[in-house]
């Protein structure tokens, strides 16, 4: 009965982990956070703005308001690479902690099954001693 609560408990504890994982990954977000948002839009009015006062307007030379609209869509391209990339080092931070936990169960379920088998040896050496 001993191994069996500290299994339940173990369960317990899992369960409580896998919510605060959950909530940590949700907090982290994807591509729906509000600083993603703010600065998505921020790049999209520049490039717009540029384009209108090269295009439209002539306030300054089209080559140049196409050439810095090029280099605001690079930096948003080098921000989501970097948005990516950390998003994807946070979820392999989370699997390499998930494998750490499962390692240490199988572990302990090895051993319990251990001393299981001893006491299992143990009965049947009593019952052919009597």
């Amino acid at each position: 009965m001993r191994g069996e609560e500290q299994l339940r408990e173990e369960l317990q504890e899992f369960q409580k982990e896998k919510e605060r994982i959950r909530n940590i990954v949700g907090q982290i977000g994807g591509s729906n956070s509000k600083q993603n948002k703010i600065i998505n839009t921020l790049l999209i009015i520049i490039i717009a703005a540029l384009l209108i006062l090269g295009g439209v307007f002539n306030r300054i030379t089209p080559t140049l308001a196409v050439q810095v609209a090029i280099l605001f869509g690079v930096i948003k391209l080098i921000w989501m690479f970097y948005e990516s990339q950390r998003a994807s080092h946070f979820q392999f931070w989370i699997l390499n902690s998930l494998e750490f936990r499962i390692n240490e169960i199988y572990k302990k379920v090895k051993k319990m099954e251990k001393e299981l088998e001893n006491l299992k040896k143990l009965e049947e050496f009593k019952e052919d001693g009597k």
